[in-house]
């Protein structure tokens, strides 16, 4: 365990990211916050200055290459990089439209592969750093009105598999974190009426995302020097 370490956290404006940026904030981590709305990062940036732990903030768009080497730059020696940024569109897998199944490959897969694979070579040059990708438990489950998403999914838990086999034994932790449905802004602008009617019929209460970052957190801040946690699934409790 490190003790203030340097954390990068992707999709960092809002949900899962911004609950994760403010936890581990308020355990001393430095921050470097990251996502598209910069007049969200400020608000998070503001919000955290009062907890007493400045962040750094850097606004852009991951599928931008030129961003993806800005922010390499821009955040040094990173310790601990989260991978939490995505999006999701619900859909019948038979309508939904290129544009927006090509959206979620474009940010959930091959945005978080190429971010990854910049910060890791700064970690693999110091020979120690922890990468987390937070998946969902579409990772290896497929859901109705979910396939393209759950597929993106189910890719980069792949990718994450491969990056433990082939970083842990040169000194990289890599982890996977998997929550069930969650109470996000990212399930709010679908209005296709057969999603709609299945919501409607839904009766797991969602987790929040104070109950992901606090796990995120616990596995970013507590791998013993001789383990590691490498996936934790993390599902509605039904009582």
């Amino acid at each position: 365990m490190l003790l203030n370490p340097t954390v990068l956290i992707t999709g960092a404006s809002a949900g899962i990211g911004r609950a994760t940026a403010l936890v581990l904030a308020q355990a001393n981590a430095t921050i470097i916050a990251t996502a598209r709305s910069n007049e969200a990062l400020i608000e998070l940036s503001k919000e955290c200055a009062e907890l007493g732990q400045p962040i750094r903030t850097l606004a852009g768009d991951l599928n931008d290459h030129d961003f993806i080497r800005a922010l390499t730059l821009f955040a040094g020696e990173v310790d601990i990089l989260i991978n939490n940024a995505g999006v999701l569109t619900y859909a019948p897998i038979l309508e939904i439209q290129p544009d927006d199944y090509v959206a979620m490959f474009n940010t959930n897969v091959f945005a978080t592969l190429a971010l990854t694979q910049a910060i890791a070579q700064g970690m693999l040059a110091r020979g120690r750093g922890h990468l987390i990708m937070v998946t969902s438990t579409g990772a290896r489950e497929v859901f109705p009105f979910a396939g393209a998403y759950c597929a993106s999914k189910h890719a980069i838990s792949a990718i994450t598999r491969s990056l433990r086999l082939e970083l842990q034994p040169k000194g990289i932790r890599v982890s996977e974190v998997a929550p069930g449905l969650v109470d996000t802004q990212i399930r709010k602008n679908n209005n296709h009426p057969e999603v709609l009617a299945a919501q409607a019929q839904r009766k797991t209460v969602p987790l929040t995302v104070a109950d992901v970052a606090n796990t995120i957190a616990h596995v970013a801040l507590s791998q013993a020097p001789s383990g590691s946690i490498d996936f934790i699934e993390l599902r509605p409790f039904i009582n």
